[in-house]
C-alpha cells in the first residue's frame, strides 16, 4: 500500500467528513459561521477542498487552527483598508452590482474611451494587490503542512479542466484558485495558467471527495438571480444572467453528489461586501444549525 492509500484508509477508519467550501467573494465569510458550528458540535473534519474564497477561508482554517482565529485575522485585514480597492457596491440603475465588473468601471466613469483601454489590459487588479492580501491572512507555510489533507481548487486557462492543488506553498495556491477571470490575470504555475475554480467548480465536491472517502459536506454561497423586469433588462445584464443561468444548471448537478448541501442565505450580498462580516458569518451559523446533527451523524466512522 502507498503512502497516499495508507493516509486515505487511516481517514477513513478515524471517521470524519470532508468539506466542499464553494466560491463567492465576501459570501465566502458565510464559511466562518460554518465552521464555528461544527466545532462547537465536535464534528471531526477529514479534509476540506476550496474555491477561491472557500479555498481562502479554508486554508485559514487549516492554518490558524480554529474558526474564531479566523475571524480575528479577518477582522485586523478589513482594518487595515486594503480592501478599499475592490469596486463598492452602490451603482447606477442601468448597471447592477451584479454586472461584470468592466462594465461597472466604464458605467462609473461615464465614458466610452474607458471600455476600450480596459479591453487591451491584462487584468482591473494588479496581482500584487493580491499578494499583499494573502501575505496578511495566511502564514507562510505549505499544504502539506497542514493539519488535514487539503485542496485549492483551480481551472487551467487551456484546457478548461479544474485543477486540484494539493502541495506546494500554500499561498501560492490559494492565489491561484482566486484569480478571477478579468478581474486578476491567469496565475502562472509550473507549465500552467490557472484562473479561480469557480469557473467550471463553484463548489468542488468531486475535489473534495477525492481527499478522504468520507462523506462530503458542501456549503454553496452563490449569488441568487435577480428579479428583473422584462422590459428594464439592458444587453449587458441579459449577457452576465445567461452566464450566471448557466453556472447555476452546472453547480446543481454538482452538488447532486454531495451527502448534505449547506447553503447560507448570502445570495443577495454583491461579491465585494467584505464590510458586512458579521452578516455573513450569522448566515453561515443559521443555515448550519438545523443540520448540524445529521452531520454528526455522518461523521461516525
Amino acid at each position: 500500500m502507498g503512502l497516499v492509500d495508507d493516509l486515505l484508509a487511516r481517514l477513513t477508519r478515524r471517521g470524519g467528513v470532508v468539506l466542499a467550501l464553494g466560491g463567492g467573494g465576501a459570501r465566502g465569510l458565510a464559511h466562518l459561521g460554518v465552521l464555528e458550528v461544527l466545532e462547537q458540535a465536535k464534528v471531526p473534519v477529514a479534509g476540506v477542498a476550496g474555491t477561491s474564497a472557500g479555498a481562502l477561508v479554508g486554508a485559514m482554517w487549516l492554518a490558524l487552527g480554529s474558526a474564531q482565529a479566523v475571524m480575528q485575522r479577518w477582522r485586523e485585514f478589513l482594518a487595515t483598508g486594503l480592501l478599499k480597492g475592490l469596486p463598492d457596491n452602490p451603482l447606477s440603475d442601468a448597471v447592477s452590482s451584479r454586472d461584470s465588473t468592466l462594465l461597472t468601471h466604464a458605467r462609473r466613469l461615464k465614458r466610452s474611451a474607458v471600455v476600450a483601454l480596459a479591453l487591451g489590459r491584462r487584468s482591473l487588479v494588479d496581482p500584487a494587490e493580491l499578494d499583499k492580501g494573502l501575505e496578511f491572512l495566511l502564514p507562510e507555510v505549505t499544504v502539506h503542512s497542514l493539519r488535514l489533507p487539503f485542496a485549492a481548487v483551480a481551472v487551467d486557462f487551456t484546457t478548461g479542466r479544474p485543477v486540484s492543488l494539493r502541495g506546494g506553498p500554500l499561498r501560492t495556491v490559494v492565489a491561484a484558485s482566486c484569480s478571477i477571470p478579468g478581474v486578476l490575470p491567469p496565475y502562472p504555475l509550473g507549465a500552467r495558467y490557472l484562473i479561480d475554480g469557480g469557473t467550471v467548480a463553484d463548489v468542488p465536491v468531486h475535489q473534495a471527495r477525492e481527499l478522504a472517502r468520507r462523506p462530503v459536506i458542501a456549503v454553496d454561497v452563490s449569488e441568487s438571480l435577480a428579479l428583473d423586469e422584462g422590459d428594464t433588462i439592458t444587453m449587458p445584464r441579459a449577457i452576465v444572467r445567461g452566464a450566471t443561468m448557466t453556472s447555476r444548471a452546472l453547480l446543481a448537478t454538482v452538488l447532486r453528489a454531495a451527502n448534505v448541501t449547506v447553503r447560507p442565505d448570502v445570495g443577495e450580498f454583491h461579491w465585494s461586501e467584505f464590510g458586512r462580516f458579521d452578516e455573513l458569518v450569522a448566515a453561515g451559523r443559521a443555515a448550519t444549525e438545523p443540520v448540524v446533527g445529521r452531520i454528526h451523524e455522518l461523521a461516525r466512522p
